[in-house]
């Protein structure tokens, strides 16, 4: 067989092999010659060869582990065994990039991937001339293709604007600040690889039959949902602003969105055309505090779902909690009345008030959760345009004016073993 066309088990055997038979051939004689110098340099050829495969195969399983969240990211770049890695501060190209951390813009990878086409509007632009008809600044060839659009059932956001909303609705995003993974969906549907099976290590005697140890991938499957979002912003923000700052509004926009974005991410029901979030997603760890809920004391079920995570050879990110318990942890004192500092270890402690605080345990009805895990392994796929249609009339009678913006996308948990949840906590 090839060396190229080898698995991992396969190539450990092999290097094993080559290395007792070169070693042999070493010891015959302080200089080889004939057939015995042939087959020598040859072993040592192949060696080097499968040695260089191995590596790859182990970098790729590796970076295919860590949802490609490592310190080193790996990368096809269409090569012969052209499976290369690159540190985080080399700032890779996004270039048909599939996964985007947390730091990386979406508006960048439009940008790199062919989305270049100038919008020569913003957002407020948009939701100003749509919403209470001031279009200034806004060119007349511009103006009427907005209109144009929205005479079509909505105003269809041009991807420049809509990904640098998506950014600046990432930045507030309590799931993607814990490390959530965006992956940028140019398709209705999308596959992302994993591994469910890494193999196991054992040592042989000689001569000893190898078992094969391959490593099993399979991919999880993100297919774009409709998800509309009703934003709701007073008269007074369009009036008061200055169109030329062209962010207030647009702030205001990304924050309503964020908000729906984490709802999904956590709570996500998985019925119907609903994305299935971290806590409703099966396999992840569910521990209960007490058959009527009960109060926090101390960090210790904190570090224990922490712990919980390790152990199941995962890198937890963060805490997601309810406002609520966050306040409670930080007014724990001890038998002299002095605050309690969290520990040195401590995860990042985020709040959400998508967090529920009236969650019904046996009598108790203001029961909360905690979400701990590695975030990388929450993946949300997002395509690269939303809609945003006027409901002119139904805040009139309150001042304000209504925008349900329909995004498409979806919510996968790539490794359900990589998050707790804490239930009953009050």
């Amino acid at each position: 067989m090839k060396i190229s066309k080898m698995n991992l088990a396969e190539l450990t055997a092999y290097i094993t092999e080559a290395r007792t038979e070169a070693t042999e051939l070493a010891t015959r004689s302080d200089n080889l010659t004939g057939e015995d110098a042939d087959r020598f340099d040859s072993l040592e050829r192949d060696l080097n060869e499968a040695k260089t495969r191995k590596a790859q195969i182990e970098a790729r399983a590796e970076s295919v582990k860590n949802g490609f969240a490592a310190g080193a990211i790996g990368y096809e770049d269409g090569a012969p065994g052209g499976f290369k890695t690159e540190r985080r501060d080399q700032k890779p190209s996004l270039k048909g990039a599939l996964l985007l951390r947390k730091d990386e813009s979406f508006s960048e990878w439009n940008r790199q991937n062919g989305h270049t086409e100038h919008a020569g509007i913003s957002l407020d632009q948009i939701l100003r001339g749509v919403g209470i008809g001031d279009w200034r600044g806004v060119d007349s060839e511009q103006r009427a293709l907005v209109e144009g659009t929205q005479s079509a059932g909505g105003v269809l956001v041009p991807t420049p604007v809509a990904a640098q909303v998506i950014d600046v609705a990432r930045a507030q995003a309590r799931v993607i600040q814990a490390g959530a993974t965006i992956v940028p969906m140019s398709a209705a549907t999308l596959r992302i690889p994993r591994i469910t099976n890494e193999g196991a290590a054992a040592f042989y005697s000689e001569g000893a039959q190898r078992s094969a140890q391959d490593i099993a991938f399979d991919a999880v499957t993100l297919t774009a949902k409709s998800y509309e979002r009703l934003i709701i912003l007073s008269k007074e923000l369009f009036e008061d602003s200055d169109p030329s700052v062209g962010t207030v509004i647009e702030n205001a926009f990304a924050a309503q969105f964020a908000a729906g974005l984490d709802l999904a991410a956590l709570y996500g029901s998985g019925t119907g055309a609903n994305p299935t979030g971290v806590v409703n997603t099966a396999g992840v760890t569910a521990t209960a505090h007490g058959a009527n809920g009960t109060a926090l004391t101390n960090y210790d079920w904190l570090i224990a779902a922490a712990g919980a995570v390790r152990a199941a050879n995962w890198d937890p990110t963060a805490h997601i909690v309810a406002p609520r318990t966050a306040t409670n942890l930080a007014l724990l004192k001890d038998s002299q009345g002095r605050y309690l500092d969290p520990p040195t270890s401590s995860l990042p402690v985020l709040t959400s008030t998508n967090v529920p605080v009236n969650l019904t345990v046996g009598s108790s009805s203001t029961a909360s959760q905690i979400v701990t895990g590695d975030y990388r392994q929450v993946l949300i796929g997002l395509r690269s345009q939303f809609q945003i249609r006027t409901l002119t009339e139904r805040y009139a009678d309150s001042g304000q004016i209504a925008f349900l913006a329909t995004m498409r996308l979806d919510v996968q948990v790539a490794h359900p073993s990589a998050f707790v949840v804490d239930s009953g906590i009050l």
